[in-house]
């Protein structure tokens, strides 16, 4: 998956595993396969009624339109106008003023340490594209520094009031948005049981079917740690082991401290949500690999709608840590 984790998943990597499977097999399930924002989707939907290929133009033109937001690679998407334009202020669609609201809340519970400013450190260091990672000059990190930071964004009703110097990114959280839309879609066809997964970033509804069961990856081998019960809830995964440079026998991760300009050097290598809305797992999972874990899961804790299991390596063993209602979900 793509995108920065903290912060945006730049380049951020889902451990979540590739499959899916419920209790019982003995359901009429329909696949439908496409690509979207730089990645893969699947949707599975139990007894199926509707021509697959008119319905699949029809998720494929949903998402279209949401690419027509939210990506940083369309040159004439809204993000890149914001981005790339010098006007003093835009008046925002609702679906990206949405999006962008719920992004800085994540961005103010987590006191910053998720920040959707940060892609012009990500491409600094060189995560947004893979082979030309290098470790920056310190006055270059600084005066990069200068133009990160949330609180630079200011919102009034739909009005962004636009520095010209900063750049948005939602790509940490976009994806989770457009799961949202593709099961409310979904659901508006009448469909009660369907699983749809973009890019590794999932939500579930189960009323006359048995439940889905997502298998999430062991970070250290090509094996499944936990394979969790989702009824009716979304799963976000982010992780970090596989994205990283060496320079002087030091590694260095992706997920970028926007504070300091440095990447985090926390143990954690992966970090799984469950939660009612994948836009909510999608940031809480990018948030969660940018905190030590002790105070991801306090925070965690104090909303009941949300779990969290985030997995630490030190000296080459897996540490576990559990928000209060995690194992709950645990098959």
């Amino acid at each position: 998956m793509t995108l920065v984790n903290q912060i945006v998943k730049y380049s951020s990597f889902l451990f979540i595993l590739l499959f899916y499977f419920s209790c019982s097999l003995n359901h009429n399930e329909e696949i439908i396969n496409g690509y979207t924002m730089g990645t893969t989707y699947s949707i599975t939907i139990t007894d199926f009624k509707d021509e697959e290929d008119t319905f699949k133009i029809q998720i494929d033109s949903l998402l279209s339109i949401l690419n027509k937001h939210f990506s940083t690679y369309l040159d004439d998407s809204e993000i890149s106008n914001i981005n790339n334009q010098e006007s003093d202020s835009f008046t925002l669609s609702n679906e990206f003023l949405y999006v962008l609201q719920k992004a800085l809340y994540y961005c103010e519970i987590s006191d910053g340490h998720y920040d959707i400013t940060i892609a012009p450190l990500v491409d600094l260091w060189g995560f947004e594209s893979s082979g030309n990672m290098k470790l920056p000059e310190q006055k270059s990190i600084e005066y990069t520094l200068e133009n990160i930071g949330y609180q630079k964004i200011v919102l009034t009703n739909n009005i962004l009031l636009n520095n010209s110097k900063i750049k948005i990114d939602l790509n940490s959280i976009a994806k989770g948005y457009a799961v949202d839309k593709i099961s409310e879609y979904i659901m508006e066809r009448g469909y009660s049981d369907f699983l749809v997964e973009i890019g590794g970033e999932i939500r579930s509804s189960n009323n006359q079917r048995d439940s889905w069961i997502i298998g999430i990856q062991n970070p250290k081998e090509n094996s499944i740690i936990n394979k969790i019960q989702l009824n009716n809830k979304s799963m976000a995964t982010s992780g970090t082991y596989n994205n990283f440079f060496t320079y002087k026998e030091k590694d260095y991760s992706h997920i970028l401290n926007p504070k300091t300009g440095y990447p985090y050097m926390h143990n954690s290598v992966s970090a799984t949500i469950i939660a009612d809305k994948c836009i909510d797992a999608d940031a809480y999972a990018t948030l969660a690999m940018a905190m030590n874990p002790d105070k991801v899961i306090e925070l965690i804790n104090k909303d009941s709608s949300v779990e969290c299991y985030i997995l630490e390596i030190q000296d080459d063993k897996l540490i576990e840590y559990k928000s209060n209602g995690f194992d709950s979900f645990i098959f």
